[in-house]
């Protein structure tokens, strides 16, 4: 008989909803979340919850931090043998903590690495005492696949079994895409995937392509259609007369559609102030894209290698002019770099990451 297992996380993303079916082969699975899909994504990331997957009820908000005392209830109806928590810092995530040791219960916690605004690890300050008071009996601890993060919460929690895993990336149909031949190609198009927001310095992408397209007239940019610098990107491109160029992502009807984005893209280049590991990322690899990527974006040093699949640049203009350049004068380049990629990441698919978790599970005496 399956063991009954729950995930409580903060919103549906659709990877974390089709995970949900994935993990049911191991588990009898249910994963509940606090909102269906928080205010800064887009609307058409709202995919069917179906029978595995619910929303908490009476549940408050204030700043993406959730609580909601119907955590207890659907607790006491489920029943689960394992509960597993998205994050330390929610404090319905600790009602649930609070019961699974009441009930004898495993709990385990799936965060992210923590860091200050200027990109450090934060340490042992009080905040971080605190909350290794509070969840000091935790009975394991999932990483997402990042060295700093395993490493960060080995100082905090000693005595608990860390691992790295993964979010998992929702790539089957990304995996179809076929190899990218830029020789001769009419239009050239560079994507950049990520939110408008200052960490992913999209108007640094802005001024990348500005000095690009000088050199290339057949290319064009499409650019995230979301985050609180649109008006800001606008407003570079009117300045640089690119309205023609560049376009955004507005018409993605529904999450299945996105793959077709990542196919009928080239390259893809995040010119990052900081990233904790990126999504994008994977699926670009998975749709044999070429990848150009700063050096403030962690967690893919186990797939990305600088001048071998990928170009990993210091965050400068000139440097990711000169590598998106190296793709474009150079198509047997990027065939190059992305001829094994989809073997790179094929891993990282949610039925691969199923397993993934059963294996953490049992090493971990979870099970």
């Amino acid at each position: 008989m399956k063991k009954k297992f729950v995930f409580i996380s903060n919103m549906a993303a659709p990877y974390q909803v089709k995970k949900a079916y994935h993990l049911n082969k191991y588990f009898d699975t249910q994963f509940w979340f606090y909102t269906y899909i928080e205010e800064d994504r887009p609307k058409w990331w709202k995919i069917p919850l179906g029978n595995r997957c619910s929303l908490l009820n009476n549940v408050i908000s204030f700043k993406k931090k959730y609580i909601t005392f119907d955590v207890f209830k659907r607790l006491n109806e489920f029943n689960p043998d394992i509960i597993m928590i998205g994050g330390f810092t929610i404090p319905g995530n600790y009602l649930a903590y609070l019961w699974a040791k009441k009930n004898n219960k495993k709990i385990i916690v799936f965060t992210e690495v923590s860091r200050y605004e200027d990109g450090r690890l934060k340490t042992n300050n009080f905040s971080w005492k605190i909350l290794k008071f509070l969840y000091k009996n935790v009975d394991a601890i999932l990483t997402t696949t990042n060295k700093d993060a395993k490493k960060q919460y080995k100082f905090l929690f000693p005595n608990t079994p860390i691992f790295a895993t993964t979010y998992g990336a929702d790539i089957d149909e990304h995996l179809k895409h076929p190899l990218r031949d830029l020789k001769d190609k009419k239009e050239i198009v560079l994507l950049y995937a990520n939110r408008l927001i200052d960490i992913y310095d999209p108007l640094l992408a802005i001024d990348i392509f500005y000095d690009l397209q000088k050199k290339y007239p057949n290319i064009i940019l499409k650019m995230n259609n979301d985050g609180e610098l649109k008006d800001k990107c606008i407003e570079k491109i009117k300045k640089y007369h690119l309205e023609n160029k560049i376009h955004f992502l507005d018409d993605i009807k529904s999450w299945n559609d996105l793959h077709l984005v990542y196919k009928t893209s080239d390259i893809l280049y995040l010119p990052a102030k900081f990233s904790n590991g990126n999504m994008s990322i994977i699926e670009a690899m998975a749709s044999s894209m070429g990848i150009v990527v700063s050096n403030k974006v962690n967690g893919h040093s186990n797939i990305l290698e600088n001048n071998k699949n990928c170009f990993i640049c210091n965050h400068d203009r000139d440097e990711f002019v000169k590598a998106i350049s190296s793709y474009i004068d150079s198509p047997n380049l990027l065939k190059e770099h992305t001829l094994d990629n989809k073997s790179k990441v094929s891993y990282l698919s949610l039925e691969s990451t199923a397993k993934k978790y059963y294996d953490i599970f049992k090493e971990a005496k979870i099970i």
